[in-house]
């Protein structure tokens, strides 16, 4: 069982790193096209992006005053989806790529990343509030 936010963190980049290789091994097997596995990486990258930007953002302000936190967290937010919509249009716009590909890689990288920020959040009140609630 997970007890801390390091081992959540150490789970998520392992089993990130296994898609990413599991994808690659379906590349280097014929498998997957080149132009599927450059889309699947490529949507795999800009979910990182926006997984980083609000893990920083969380730890900026997870011992801050409540409206710091709420401002951080929710000004975090509108701020990935305006940036994470951008990247998606300026990759449309600019790079050949498998859209569904693309696409279904980005949903995928990003409801994982988003259930590992909700443990992490979990995570942090429990070590600050104690385990028994």
């Amino acid at each position: 069982m997970i007890k801390n936010e390091k081992q959540l963190l150490i789970v998520a980049l392992v089993i990130s790193f296994l898609t990413i290789l599991i994808v690659t091994v379906f590349f280097l097997l014929s498998s997957i096209s080149g132009l599927i596995f450059k889309s699947i990486l490529l949507g795999s990258f800009l979910s990182i992006i926006n997984f980083l930007i609000g893990l920083s953002l969380i730890k900026f302000s997870v011992n801050k005053s409540d409206n710091i936190f709420l401002l951080a967290l929710w000004g975090g937010i509108l701020f990935r989806l305006i940036l994470g919509l951008s990247l998606v249009l300026i990759t449309f716009i600019f790079l050949e790529i498998n859209t569904y590909a693309f696409i279904f890689s980005i949903l995928f990288f990003y409801v994982f990343y988003l259930l590992i920020e909700i443990f992490y959040l979990n995570l942090g009140r429990k070590s600050q509030f104690g385990s028994e609630r």
